[in-house]
């Protein structure tokens, strides 16, 4: 369903790709009131633990000699990704949820809804370029074990994170400022990363069976075995990306035109844009799970004792 879009007072920060009702007073109903201190409370509580948990990812790669090779270089570019997403994208959907909460007109804080996606869109696109990025390291790694220190190095990584950071915002100020060109540009920041990411999935884990046949040591059947657990530890954390993101898709693609009432698309587009949010707080829970080094890491720098090796 079409809702009525914005008020004159809002009309200047108004997004041009999403039909949004306009919050009113009227519409905490009870049953709104609860979800909307539901996600309040869920947005409260994860967005801190986002920011310390990926703080100390970045930690632990800084002071562990084991995990700094660029493979986790690349980490630390994603976890500072998140880290923004808890620091500034969390913040500002708890303030429009309470703002919400108290009763307040659109026309009081209508900045901070468009504020809220715009980041949330730029965060997930740049992460959604990281992984691309991971992915062709990881597939380097595999493809090329005897040149990869030559093809990757850290000023290179730096120079795609920052390409990656610049693309993104670069396509979303067009996106509002010339519609064609911000169009090519969002299409490209999209489609070309899951191309990647699907490609060098499926490369990658073909490669890493051919080259079992070819191994005759054991130092190499090692390193072989280290960069497939690096390769399935990536997978599962695009894995968690998707399902995230997926409800959103879906809620805007599929369910949206079946919903005749604001109140109830509200509802349900706060604990979607909740579940995008919540994404940034999994992957050091992935890294932690997969690598011993990171649970050892994590360990020392929280002052925990521990007598297990990592693996």
């Amino acid at each position: 369903m079409n809702f009525s879009s914005h008020s004159p007072n809002c009309s200047q920060f108004a997004s041009s790709d999403v039909s949004v009702p306009e919050w009113r007073p009227n519409f905490l109903t009870r049953e709104v009131s609860v979800a909307l201190i539901s996600v309040t409370i869920v947005n409260l509580l994860v967005s801190p633990l986002t920011i310390f948990l990926n703080v100390l990812v970045i930690l632990a790669v800084k002071t562990t000699p084991q995990l700094r090779d660029k493979y986790n270089v690349l980490l630390t570019f994603l976890a500072g990704t998140d880290i923004m997403t808890g620091a500034l994208g969390q913040p500002l959907f708890i303030a429009e949820l309470i703002y919400r909460l108290t009763g307040s007109p659109a026309s009081e804080f209508c900045i901070i809804p468009v504020a809220t996606r715009g980041l949330t869109r730029a965060f997930g696109l740049i992460s959604l370029q990281h992984l691309a990025l991971i992915s062709i390291e990881r597939y380097i790694s595999i493809k090329f074990p005897f040149k990869y220190h030559d093809i990757v190095t850290k000023r290179r990584l730096i120079v795609c994170d920052v390409l990656a950071w610049s693309l993104v915002f670069t396509a979303l100020f067009f996106r509002y400022k010339i519609a064609f060109f911000g169009y090519f540009l969002l299409a490209f920041v999209i489609y070309l990363p899951m191309f990647i990411l699907i490609f060098c999935r499926i490369a990658s884990y073909h490669e890493a069976r051919e080259r079992i046949g070819n191994i005759t040591t054991q130092s190499a059947w090692a390193k072989l075995l280290k960069q497939k657990k690096a390769l399935k530890t990536t997978s599962f954390v695009i894995g968690i990306v998707f399902l995230f993101y997926v409800p959103m898709t879906l809620f805007r693609a599929v369910f949206v035109p079946f919903i005749s009432s604001p109140e109830t698309f509200l509802a349900l587009e706060s604990l979607m844009l909740t579940l995008l949010l919540c994404n940034s707080v999994c992957n050091p829970v992935i890294y932690c799970a997969r690598s011993g080094h990171y649970r050892q890491a994590f360990r020392k720098l929280l002052h925990i004792a521990s007598n297990v090796q990592p693996l």
